[in-house]
């Protein structure tokens, strides 16, 4: 599997190479692995069992003798061998005689009684015990305990052997890269020389040779074979071009032996209409499968002038006047009428043509016409109609009920000018004299409260007549008239220059083209932007105000632009509603109802307005009004 998705054949050469000398590596290594295993133990226990015999031999004496400490000093002989971790001898008796334990070792049980001659590895130690023979008699048993390295001997074994074979496996692999490009460049050049031959379909393409082995002759095959190829192809070539122009002559010629039945059939099939054929007369003289299916009546019966049956009875002498005064003048005719409709079991509006077909001579031959379904567009049409007429009465319905709101907005402006700004009247009236008369019997803190109340009065009183100017403003007429933008603006600027404190500003003034409007009401927008511009660029050392214009091909835009605090652009859709106030009123004074008013006013000449600013960086308001007025004028 993994070989059949490799497409290179280098790469499967290398593929083999690396994956038989790694084989070969790994199971060469493990034999070795396996081998080393197996002779350690035998070494280690051939030794251990040595060790033990000769240890025995020379405390035989001591045993015999009871010598016990040169038993143990026999023993102690053993720290020259670190791999030793304890021993002991015993008597014949099986009691221990003597014992030795490494230093460092932790106390050790050593077995009550010795066992049986062997050696046997437990717990990664190797044990052996080993009898003490003297003239042909066991005088005694020798105990050896040992360190059983296996796992460590093949750890280290087994990453020399790692690296070695990693290192083969490398050199193996650098060798067959080298080999295996050696091997398959002829067959690169025939793979290459595929491709392009498939890619371009040029067949004149020839692989190089660079070989004279069998791939040598793998190449010169496959040459020849693309040279055949290639003969073969364009012999095929030429054959299908002559076979094509003998079917387009073919075709041709076939087509235009059926073109008339053809149009005739693709007509029928495309008209959404029935299609009927009638005599000089006006008959049915043949079968109408269209009519008949329509209309529901047999052949039988639409024969002749039967097939006039099929129309609603209502409308049958105004179709049967026509038709005949139709085929008396030799006319096309078109009617519209009520025709039986089998399918839905009624009588359905419906377009009646016909055309008369004429001979070399002007004589009709024969009538071709259509019946056109128009019963669905009728309905529609009715449907529409009185839907047009419930929408009148709908909208002078809510004509008149507009204007009934409008007599109740009059009525409650009415009450807000009498009600409301006699008690302000008072208020301020009231609070003048006050401060008139009892001024000096006040402290600092009664006539700062005192003069608060005289400016809120007077705020209020403003603020009541800017609510009325707005209410009244959706019901005054607007008087077009054509006016001088820029004589307006700077007028009004020199009237609103000295009623504002502050550093005088900067003003700034281009040439503003013509407009048609209302000169009261664009007066007004004019007073909101300019006493804005000065408002809010008063606390600048420099204040500097800009009116200029620019136009297009439907508008006139008009701004204004001053470098004062401007304001926050997230907040710019709240600033031309009534009250949406952007800065506090002890920073710049106003009551929110003047921009309200300007975008009431433009509104109403058919235009925009809008602002652009950013915090302490000035503000530009715009607006905009239309090159033609609603009344048509320019």
């Amino acid at each position: 599997m993994i070989l059949a998705s490799v497409r290179s054949v280098r790469r499967k050469l290398l593929l083999v190479v690396g994956t038989v000398t790694l084989a070969a590596l790994v199971v060469t290594g493990a034999a070795l692995l396996v081998y080393d295993a197996r002779a350690y133990r035998q070494t280690w226990m051939a030794d251990l069992e040595t060790q033990a015999d000769i240890l025995g031999r020379a405390s035989a004496p001591a045993l015999t003798f009871d010598d016990p400490k040169a038993a143990q000093e026999n023993l102690a002989l053993l720290k020259a061998r670190p791999q030793v971790l304890a021993a002991a001898v015993y008597s014949a008796k099986g009691t221990q005689f003597a014992s030795y334990l490494q230093h460092g070792q932790p106390t050790h049980e050593f077995p009550r009684i010795p066992e049986l001659d062997g050696a046997r590895v437990k717990d990664g130690e190797l044990i052996v015990f080993k009898r003490i023979i003297d003239h042909d008699e066991i005088v005694g048993t020798v105990y050896l305990r040992a360190r059983y390295e296996l796992w460590d001997r093949l750890a280290s074994y087994t990453g020399i052997l790692g690296m070695a074979m990693v290192a083969s496996l490398i050199v193996a692999v650098l060798l067959s890269y080298w080999l295996s490009r050696e091997v398959t460049r002829p067959l690169g050049a025939v793979s290459d020389a595929a491709r392009r031959v498939m890619e371009q379909g040029d067949f004149s393409v020839r692989a190089e040779k660079s070989t004279q082995d069998e791939v040598g002759i793998l190449v010169d095959a496959f040459n020849n074979m693309l040279a055949e190829i290639g003969r073969t192809s364009e012999t095929l070539e030429n054959s299908n071009r002559q076979l094509a122009h003998e079917i387009a002559e073919r075709a041709e010629a076939e087509a235009a032996l059926h073109a008339s039945e053809r149009r005739h059939r693709t007509l029928v099939a495309a008209l959404t209409s029935l299609v009927w054929t009638a005599n000089a007369q006006g008959q049915f003289a043949e079968p109408q499968p269209s009519w008949e299916t329509y209309t529901g009546q047999s052949a039988g019966k639409a024969q002749g002038l039967g097939w006039q049956n099929a129309i609603e009875p209502e409308d049958r002498e105004a179709f049967e006047a026509g038709w005949q005064q139709a085929t008396d003048s030799s006319e096309p005719f078109q009617h519209e009428m009520r025709l039986w409709h089998q399918a839905t079991q009624s009588f359905r509006y419906v377009n009646f043509r016909a055309v008369p077909v004429t001979n070399a001579q002007g004589d009709v031959r024969e009538w071709i016409g259509t019946v056109s379904d128009i019963h669905d567009q009728r309905m529609a049409e009715e449907a529409l109609r009185e839907l047009n007429a419930e929408l009148e009465k709908r909208v002078a319905d809510r004509t008149a009920e507009l204007q009934a709101t409008n007599r109740e907005l009059e009525g409650f402006s009415y009450s807000v000018s009498h009600d409301l700004r006699a008690p302000v009247r008072a208020v301020a009236g009231f609070s003048k004299l006050l401060w008139k008369d009892h001024a000096n019997q006040l402290d600092d803190e009664g006539r700062r409260k005192l003069e608060i109340i005289q400016n809120e009065a007077l705020r209020m009183g403003v603020l009541i007549d800017d609510l009325l100017l707005f209410a009244r403003l959706g019901r005054q007429a607007i008087k077009p008239v054509e006016l001088d933008m820029r004589n307006m603006a700077e007028s009004m600027y020199e009237r609103l220059q000295g009623q504002q404190p502050g550093n005088p500003p900067e003003f700034h003034i281009g040439p503003l083209p013509h407009a048609v409007g209302d000169r009261v009401l664009l007066e007004q927008v004019w007073a909101n932007f300019l006493s804005n511009a000065l408002k809010f660029s008063s606390h600048r050392d420099h204040p500097v105000i800009e009116v200029d214009a620019i136009s297009d091909a439907t508008e006139h835009i008009y701004f204004v632009r001053d470098n004062g605090a401007g304001f926050d652009p997230r907040y710019q859709n709240k600033l031309f509603g009534v009250f949406q106030r952007l800065h506090s009123t002890s920073e710049f004074p106003g009551n929110g109802v003047g921009l309200a008013l300007v975008h009431r006013i433009i509104t109403r000449h058919g235009g925009r307005v809008w602002a652009d600013s950013k915090p302490d960086e000035g503000a530009k308001f715009y607006f905009s009004l239309p090159k033609e007025n609603p009344n048509g004028s320019h």
